[in-house]
């Protein structure tokens, strides 16, 4: 779990939105104060993470100053001084804010060393430093992994709604279409013939590379069509725990979305003779990506 401008320096401290909940309004401000914000965002909200979602967004940084998106009370932090024996988790050093009204933020991987008073009971004001970014616990990389949530956890929010617009023209990549046989996989190129005996999982590889070339981020939402209908239609921005699951806003569990890290479109009954597979995809600002695969099939016993 996890809950302006000036010319050539994105700083923390600045109004950038609001979000309002149970008549609370919270002006949420950038949580790194960093130089080419458009650059370092190197993973978004709701991406495949092998058997989960990506609960946060990933900003790329190495000892530059974490700031409180808003102000709130602290509700918990840990650092591995608290017990240097132990395994670290892999959240690493993270800092929790409780902004009231069950609205929380969560600042994860900082560098060692907890701030002096923040195991006392204050309230954190907005733009206040609370870390310095790192590589501490399951991380790759330096960064800050952070999160926003409300009802108390139950429900984690894309951060990008609360975040400033980010400098972003290239819509997403849509890449090959495959179909999965056990552990082999066929693709499926626009204009040739397949056989085929029955339904098999059919996905299809999707990247938003931002305005940094080479990044492989996800996207904000798929559409897909089968020879004109409609087969799925999903979003990321918000993940909801229901019945023992994190599930997207349309109710999709992360097994019905996502299949080898590729976007599921489902287990598909192609027709013998014309097919057509149709993707249209968003990234988180706006940018539209569509592409078509018109194949033939054969089917056989």
């Amino acid at each position: 779990m996890r809950f302006i401008p000036t010319i050539g320096l994105i700083l923390a401290a600045f109004h950038l939105s609001t979000f309002a909940e149970n008549d609370k309004v919270i002006n949420f401000l950038f949580p790194v104060k960093t130089e080419g914000i458009e650059n370092k965002i190197s993973s978004v909200f709701g991406e495949s993470r092998g058997d989960h979602f990506h609960n946060g967004m990933d900003i790329s940084s190495n000892g530059e100053p974490v700031l409180a998106m808003g102000e709130g009370k602290i509700l918990y932090s840990r650092f591995g001084e608290d017990d240097p024996f132990g395994d670290e988790f892999g959240t690493g050093n993270s800092v929790w804010l409780d902004h009231g009204k069950g609205i929380y933020t969560a600042y994860y991987h900082l560098k060692d060393g907890r701030l002096n008073g923040f195991l006392e009971d204050r309230i954190l004001g907005a733009g206040e430093k609370i870390g310095t970014t790192g590589n501490t616990g399951h991380s790759s990389g330096a960064h800050l992994h952070f999160l926003v949530l409300k009802d108390y956890g139950k429900i984690i929010l894309d951060p990008m709604k609360f975040l400033p617009p980010i400098e972003d023209d290239t819509p997403p990549q849509i890449g090959n279409l495959l179909v999965h046989v056990g552990e082999k996989f066929t693709q499926i190129n626009d204009g040739e013939n397949i056989n085929i005996s029955q339904s098999f999982p059919v996905t299809v590889g999707i990247q938003d590379s931002g305005k940094k070339p080479g990044q492989r981020r996800g996207v904000a939402q798929i559409q897909t069509f089968l020879n004109g209908e409609p087969l799925k239609k999903a979003g990321f921005s918000s993940l909801n725990y229901d019945r023992g699951e994190w599930r997207n806003p349309e109710g999709f569990r992360f097994g019905e979305l996502y299949y080898r890290d590729q976007y599921l479109l489902g287990n598909l009954d192609f027709r013998n003779g014309e097919n057509t597979v149709r993707v249209l995809t968003w990234d988180f600002k706006g940018n539209l990506s569509e592409k078509s695969f018109t194949f033939y099939v054969t089917r056989i016993r």
